[in-house]
């Protein structure tokens, strides 16, 4: 794997409570003291303000960049289950939710704690490729020497937070993607119109089956038993 997404990153970030056991504890401060902030879009990259969790007057920059943004959406614009119930256009609330999942994405954090504890080193991994901006070469040797988890707690509570934006996730690539939205659309029409003719030609043709009726034996006709000899 040389990508990842937000679920792959969910499933490292399991292992980070070998390291805090109070790690929940620590993200809920981040959201009892002021919780996160979408400050910025850009056509790939989404900017959020979230609170440090222990000063009042703190909020680091959170980045959320996502990888092969057009090829994702093709593929995803040409699934027919993503589409609206008469199948004239893709639902993008549907559309939202599947890319949030299914995106590979790059993620960064200005907080100390995402640079000594290892995030940005794990996430620097080629099997992740999942740090935003220069990688990062110096391993966290003391502070996390097994490389546990891949995020610290901004970023842990940003990717609880992403499942939550999908109408916003919906208004961006409207907004962003619309043309090349509509254009994918008008090609898988085409397809599953090419794909419906050729069901209704095999259909048409096909040879049907001559029905053979059983065959029915007649009973033979019985003997008149013949007159015994004396």
């Amino acid at each position: 794997m040389l990508e990842a997404t937000t679920t792959d990153i969910r499933r490292k970030q399991k292992s980070i409570k070998r390291l805090f056991p109070d790690f929940d504890v620590k993200t809920k401060g981040v959201e009892d003291k002021g919780g996160l902030k979408l400050v910025d879009q850009d056509v790939d990259t989404w900017k959020f303000k979230v609170h440090s969790g222990t000063q009042d007057d703190l909020w680091y920059d959170n980045f959320v960049h996502f990888k092969n943004v057009r090829p994702t959406l093709e593929r995803l614009v040409k699934d027919r289950r993503l589409w609206v119930s008469d199948r004239s256009r893709v639902d993008l609330r549907k559309l939202a939710k599947e890319f949030m999942d299914k995106v590979d994405v790059q993620l960064l954090c200005s907080c100390p704690a995402d640079i000594f504890y290892g995030g940005h080193y794990i996430r620097s991994l080629g099997k992740y490729d999942a740090k935003y901006t220069s990688k990062e070469l110096r391993s966290p040797r003391v502070r996390n020497p097994k490389q546990l988890g891949a995020v610290c707690k901004h970023l842990d509570r940003l990717l609880k937070a992403l499942p939550f934006y999908q109408a916003t996730a919906a208004k961006w690539i409207s907004d962003f993607y619309g043309k090349d939205i509509a254009k994918w659309e008008k090609e898988a029409k085409a397809e599953f119109g090419w794909i419906k003719k050729i069901a209704r030609f095999f259909k048409g043709n096909k040879k049907e089956t001559p029905k053979v009726e059983p065959k029915v034996e007649e009973p033979q006709a019985e003997k008149p038993p013949e007159e015994e000899m004396f």
